[in-house]
């Protein structure tokens, strides 16, 4: 009986012996390929979902159609990168710039928040517009491209991101006007879309969101977070305004742990950004920030213990203010707006560090606050050049523009083709008689400042918006400005349905305005300059369809072009150039 207990405890240990030499000879590929697998099925889970066409491509720029397949433009989808739980993301300005830089071309970007966008005049009277367009009457023979990427509510993590693609654009020049929306800007430190307070962290998940896996697993939980809480889920509420929702509840106090981590935030990133353009020699200005300090009360004051009340220095401010104390009226201001626990707009610090970080990279600052100042009664800013919080007026864009402009003199960064024999002073009259902007985009803009300030945090949170409620419509410009704010058309639908009503009442001087504001923003788009050229032909009105004739042939010289310049010479017994065009229609009609 011990004999075999004995034989049977002999094979157990042989039995354990054999197995752990079979381990052993396991092969090296055994364990590449147990390594391998996840990181497989993740590469191929990708190719699926892109094959399939899921998710989003948050490539920077890309054509817009094969109707303009020689432009690139910013893509129209790379707002939803940074605003992963908001329905209704901010828009792109659609500015075209040549895939093959010409090499006659002058090249600047444009990076900041609603400021630097144009709010409320997007697209055409942003201070990036007034600089091309000042650029192209003093600098005919060059290529003029200014392309602007203002995003509104985003902060310095998305023009960051942005600056990766920027790079790689050939830039002549980098115009920077940014630090408003820091804290409640996409993925800032007090948004309602945040990722934490790791600055490593969240850029790095800015590169995941570039994978369609990342968007695909960010869906499922997004999805699993609605079934159990409605804060999980996109909400987009009509009555709020994209900025009242992106604050959420946050209150940040000065000197506050999340308002210190908000001011490392903006100089962390922004130093990343300069050092990126640094490194591969390309120019940048940037302008310091202004706001209104006069006009605009704090949003919520707070006691703390340790500062007095942002209402109390607003309110002491007043007081000197009326008593013609304006130099301590001005900093009392000053000191309000930085104790205003809702940071609808950047405290002092934000400059501070923008030229903190001028130094260290020998940039050129545009003091746009000090300019403001000097325009502003009694030198402080107010509704006299603000429209609401911290967004210029139209003539406050204007002169931001001639500022930028300035600079670039100063530091001799323009065009190097031949300047025309205009003076400054000179083109600045031609450009402000010939400045393209309707009432239509005035209406807009007076109905934006109206959304915007009839809600929180302008008004208690849940109130109604009664300066939209009251608006009434007046006439047919108020009532295509409330289509295009409803989105039922676009901008240029907007004003080509204007153009068509003026042409039908023989206003022909506004129906050539409303077309031409088009054509000023789409230059390179031929059918706003055919629909008003058929109309003044068909009105009779040679002299002023002949304008528009030139540049089309200019831009697209097909069988409309040169049939329309020929049939109008010969009726202005111009029958040698006509026939030179008629030809050539001839020519491109039986190609």
């Amino acid at each position: 009986m011990s004999k075999n207990k004995k034989v049977s405890t002999k094979t157990e240990v042989e039995q354990k012996s054999e197995s752990n030499k079979i381990l052993k000879k396991s092969p090296f590929w055994f364990y590449i390929i147990l390594v391998a697998i996840p990181f497989v099925f993740v590469i191929l889970l990708e190719l699926t979902l892109r094959y399939f066409d899921y998710g989003y491509d948050f490539k920077y720029f890309a054509p817009a159609s094969e109707y303009h397949s020689d432009k690139y433009f910013a893509n129209p989808d790379l707002p939803r990168k940074y605003f992963f739980n908001i329905k209704a993301t901010p828009s792109v300005v659609p500015d075209g710039f040549d895939i093959e830089k010409k090499s006659n071309a002058f090249r600047i970007f444009v990076l900041g928040e609603s400021s630097a966008a144009g709010w409320p005049y997007v697209p055409n009277a942003s201070f990036s517009r007034h600089i091309k367009r000042k650029l192209e009457l003093l600098y005919p023979e060059n290529t003029i491209e200014v392309i602007n990427l203002g995003i509104s509510a985003i902060n310095s993590y998305t023009i960051r991101d942005i600056a990766f693609g920027v790079v790689e654009m050939q830039p002549d020049l980098i115009l920077i006007y940014t630090g408003h929306n820091e804290y409640y800007g996409a993925l800032g430190v007090g948004s309602s879309v945040n990722m934490g307070y790791s600055r490593g962290l969240v850029n790095l998940y800015l590169k995941l969101r570039d994978y369609r896996t990342t968007q695909f697993l960010q869906n499922i939980i997004s999805g699993i977070l609605g079934i159990f809480n409605s804060a999980g889920s996109k909400t987009d509420d009509g009555n709020e305004t994209l900025m009242s929702r992106m604050i959420g509840e946050s209150l940040i106090p000065i000197n506050s742990d999340m308002f210190n981590n908000g001011i490392d935030q903006f100089s962390g990133n922004m130093n990343d950004i300069l050092k990126m353009f640094k490194d591969r020699n390309i120019p940048v200005i940037i302008g310091n920030l202004t706001f209104n300090a006069k006009d605009q009360k704090p949003f919520v004051s707070v006691k703390d213990g340790k500062n007095p009340s942002a209402d109390d220095v607003y309110l002491n401010a007043q007081k000197e203010y009326e008593n013609g104390n304006y130099v301590k009226a001005r900093e009392l201001f000053a000191r309000a707006k930085d104790l205003d626990a809702l940071r609808f707009r950047a405290p002092q610090h934000i400059n501070d560090a923008i030229y903190k970080l001028a130094k260290e990279y020998d940039l050129p600052v545009v003091n746009i606050d000090s300019l403001f100042q000097a325009k502003s009664p009694n030198g402080i800013v107010g509704s006299n050049l603000m429209v609401d919080h911290l967004h210029p007026n139209f003539a406050g864009y204007r002169m931001m523009g001639d500022a930028y402009f300035d600079k670039m003199q100063e530091v001799n960064l323009l065009p190097n083709g031949s300047k025309s024999a205009f003076s400054e002073s000179k083109a600045d009259s031609i450009l402000e008689l010939n400045f393209p902007f309707t009432r239509l985009d005035s209406t807009v803009a007076e109905m934006k400042v109206m959304l915007l300030t009839g809600n929180y945090p302008f008004v208690p949170k849940g109130s109604l918006n009664y300066k939209v409620l009251n608006f009434k419509p007046k006439d047919i410009v108020d009532t295509v400005a409330i289509k295009l704010m409803n989105q039922e058309i676009p901008w240029e639908s907007a004003h080509a349905l204007l153009s068509d009503y003026y042409f039908k009442k023989g206003d022909y001087n506004n129906c050539i305005k409303e077309i031409a504001v088009i054509i000023a923003e789409r230059p390179y788009y031929d059918i706003p300059y055919k629909d008003l050229i058929s109309k003044l032909v068909d009105g009779g009105k040679l002299d002023e369809a002949m304008e528009f004739l030139l540049p089309l042939y200019k831009l697209k010289p097909d069988f409309f072009a040169t049939k329309w310049l020929g049939q109008v010479l010969l009726k202005q017994n111009k029958h040698k150039e006509a026939m030179v065009y008629l030809q050539q229609a001839v020519r491109f009609k039986e190609a």
